[in-house]
């Protein structure tokens, strides 16, 4: 039986951008690890839609799924298996609290994770490329 953490979670791992941004409310906010709250749709697809194009792809394994507040509110523990451009993975372990509104939208979403491994690997792999010199 698929829920709505289920569907949430298939768009985030395909990377399906228009169709995570439109999961949240108008005035949703995503707080993205120690970065800035990205308020609105307009706001969350830019921070999100910037990230995931700095990775290949991304794969979320699910340790524990808690829902509370009559199924609105959910805590999940997974592991964010991501993999870089350049090929390489990267498991990081991850806790998500969301929240969602009286039409069922996604109002507030706070993603606790520490992606220093990932972004220590995207440079390594970017002080491997050969420099390009232009004449």
């Amino acid at each position: 039986m698929s829920t709505w953490i289920d569907d949430y979670y298939a768009d985030v791992d395909a990377m399906r951008l228009e169709a995570f941004v439109e999961r949240h409310s108008d005035d949703a906010a995503v707080v993205f690890g120690n970065n800035p709250p990205a308020v609105g749709k307009e706001a969350i697809g830019a921070n999100i839609g910037g990230f995931w194009s700095m990775i290949g792809g991304l794969r979320h394994e699910r340790r524990n799924l808690w829902v509370v507040n009559d199924g609105d509110t959910a805590v999940l523990e997974v592991v964010t298996h991501y993999t870089t451009k350049g090929g390489a993975a990267v498991a990081v372990p991850c806790v998500s609290i969301l929240d969602r509104d009286a039409d069922g939208k996604v109002a507030s979403l706070r993603v606790h994770i520490d992606l220093a491994p990932l972004f220590a690997q995207i440079g390594a792999e970017q002080a491997d490329q050969p420099e390009t010199v232009t004449a």
